[in-house]
């Protein structure tokens, strides 16, 4: 049914796809592990995985973790596909992977990391990243937990002073990893360093219990990530040894005396390097969900045409605009994904060859803004996907809940969006400042800054577009920062007083950033596909612009001319995204067991799935009388008597 849809397509798929993986190496390596996951019985999706036990779920993510290791290399972050091809939950190993061994090759000493990362790397040292407590999570200076050092053992003593100090949320945590990443309150003589990180022991490695004076549980059933022990623990005067302190930029010597050098933020590395992997890799979730809504627009057809056809609803203008911006969205975001991991590349490639810190504050402002971005597309994509797709979406063998639920809790994890964009909000004011006092010192990302005003012939061009999202955002930023010193208590301004419109201007940062890389991917790598990849910028900038522009309309800068040639060019390319549609998704090369879909197989009978899982693989009917009906009688009795 779908071949008619391949062939119109007008432009070389191979060449799209090299673009989304970032080349020809990557993307047949992607594909080598989707054979993998494909070809293997023990993940070939089963729809029925949501009738079993959360339980149940757990120990199959065991095994099919178990499995994957066998294959695939799930340590190296750079291809982190597996977590985006394996079905019904992300694999145990994770946050060991992702924010354990980072958080060491950042943080440890040379020492450390030569004891230590072999057997982190091979998994014999499992560990989980023990940071948010119950009371605090984003205040990270503020957690409760503390470290003492005793000086008449040379021993930290970790210890959880009251409830809110719980470690709270660690993945990996409640039913496995016998190994923390302890981030405590340093006192020293009853002085206090900050928040630093402790490598410790928490389950005996014999039985697997927690050791004395530790306390370790599950947290329980959560919106998303079933198969992901999210755990708590507390300490009870807990006695580590002195090298269990990361201490690459801190030392405390066995008499106590502390040694601070380099810059103390790189202890955000850790988070940086997860925040990277959301925005590259988990980035292809929406291209997931999106590849979903299409092929199911494709197949269904509702009401009919004047020849009493019925007519497929992707041919509907109001379907397209459902899909078509989060479509141009998907792909604005990974080229920007591109960027930015060379970007954070860079930034650590200086701190461990050089010592040099100069990229830190850019990478961690431009990264905090994407993440922010990025991870609310994905679940927002996700979830108009599956209204687009009607009441199928809405059933799990349509494979779009499982996209929302497992994305959305990366809105909140690794730094909460608000928080994330507030941060991006205190460098663009940082930059506005140089702006005027020393314009040499502003990174080329942020030039834009300098923006008072622009004239245009055409506001839809893709330079145009670039302009007009960077005035946007400069007029948000000096908006935010009058605002901010109107008040003369700053942090009381910062507080309560200037925060929404502060928010405001760093979430318009990363779609200029994006249109920034859409056009240097447009120039310079793209081929046969610069005219398409064309036409989705040009549809990515209109809808940012449409979306949010306010702080183009504060000093009239967009007139409501302007704003109607917007909403009819968007509207006049769509045609030319409705015939490439099917192939723009298909670039990805997802086969239809990574779509875990039944509602949008590369070719079939969409319905005949559907009735095929609810008649004969939906365990819930093997009983053909439940043992529910028992209560039925119960309920006809209790009614008999009113």
């Amino acid at each position: 049914m779908l071949e008619a849809e391949r062939k119109q397509g007008q432009f070389p798929l191979l060449e799209m796809s090299h673009l989304l993986y970032g080349g020809k190496d990557q993307f047949d390596r992607f594909l080598e592990r989707q054979s993998f996951f494909d070809d293997h019985p023990m993940f070939k999706v089963n729809h029925d995985f949501y009738n079993k036990s959360r339980q149940d779920q757990i120990l199959l993510n065991a095994e099919r973790t178990v499995e994957a290791m066998k294959k695939l290399s799930l340590a190296d972050p750079n291809y982190y596909t597996p977590n985006v091809l394996c079905p019904q939950g992300i694999f145990i190993s994770t946050v060991h992977y992702a924010m354990v061994i980072p958080a060491f090759q950042v943080l440890a000493s040379d020492e450390q990391i030569s004891k230590w990362m072999t057997s982190l790397k091979n998994f014999s040292a499992f560990g989980c990243y023990a940071q948010t407590e119950l009371g605090h999570g984003s205040d990270v200076q503020n957690l409760k937990t503390v470290a003492v050092f005793d000086k008449q053992t040379s021993e930290f003593v970790i210890h959880t002073p009251n409830i809110e100090a719980t470690k709270f949320w660690p993945g990996e945590l409640g039913l496995y990893c016998e190994f923390a990443l302890v981030f405590a309150q340093l006192q020293v003589d009853g002085k206090g360093y900050g928040v630093h990180p402790f490598w410790i022991r928490i389950r005996d490695k014999e039985t697997h219990k927690p050791l004395s004076g530790i306390e370790i549980g599950d947290i329980g059933p959560k919106m998303g990530y079933a198969v992901k022990d999210n755990g708590f623990m507390s300490f009870d005067h807990y006695r580590a040894p002195l090298d269990s302190l990361l201490n690459r930029y801190i030392k405390v010597s066995k008499d106590g005396k502390v040694e601070r050098q380099g810059n103390p933020k790189v202890g955000y590395g850790s988070m940086m390097y997860m925040r990277n992997i959301l925005c590259d890799q988990y980035t292809k979730f929406g291209g997931r969900a999106l590849a979903i809504a299409v092929r199911y627009s494709l197949y269904r057809k509702q009401f009919k045409d004047d020849n009493k056809q019925e007519i497929r609803i992707l041919d509907y203008q109001c379907q397209q605009q459902k899909l078509f911006p989060l479509l141009a969205e998907f792909y604005a975001c990974v080229f920007g994904s591109v960027k930015i991991k060379e970007l954070v590349n860079e930034n650590f490639n200086r701190i461990s060859q050089k010592n040099d810190f100069s990229l830190l504050g850019l990478t961690h402002a431009v990264l905090s803004g994407a993440k922010a971005n990025y991870t609310y597309f994905v679940s927002n994509c996700a979830e108009w996907c599956r209204l687009s797709c009607g009441g199928h979406g809405f059933a799990h063998y349509s494979g779009l809940p499982i996209i929302f639920f497992e994305m959305s809790p990366n809105i909140t994890l690794e730094g909460e969006n608000t928080i994330l964009n507030l941060q991006l909000a205190r460098y663009l004011l940082k930059q506005l400042q140089h702006v005027v006092q020393k314009p040499s010192a502003v990174p080329e990302f942020f030039k834009f800054l300098s923006l008072e005003t622009a004239k245009f012939d055409d506001v839809t061009t893709i330079e145009s577009l670039i302009t007009l999202l960077g005035l946007n955002c400069a007029n948000l930023t000096k908006y935010a920062a009058q605002k901010l010193m109107s008040h003369p208590d700053m942090k009381e301004s910062w507080d309560t007083k200037s925060g929404i419109a502060l928010a405001k201007a760093a979430s318009t940062f990363i779609p200029y950033f994006n249109m920034l890389c859409f056009l240097d991917t447009i120039n310079n790598k793209a081929k046969e596909t610069k005219e398409i990849l064309t036409v989705l910028a040009r549809i990515y900038g209109i809808t940012m612009l449409l979306n949010n522009m306010q702080g183009l309309l504060l000093k009239n800068q967009l007139s409501s001319q302007q704003i109607k040639a917007l909403q009819d060019t968007r509207e006049s390319l769509y045609p030319i995204i409705r015939v490439n549609a099917l192939c723009l998704v298909e670039a990805q090369g997802l086969s239809d067991n990574s779509l875990q879909s039944l509602i949008a197989p590369r070719e079939g009978d969409v319905y005949m799935n559907m009735y095929n899982f609810a008649s004969k693989e939906n365990s819930l009917n093997k009983q053909q009388v439940h043992n529910g009906i028992n209560y039925i009688q119960k309920m006809r009795e209790v009614n008999a008597k009113l």
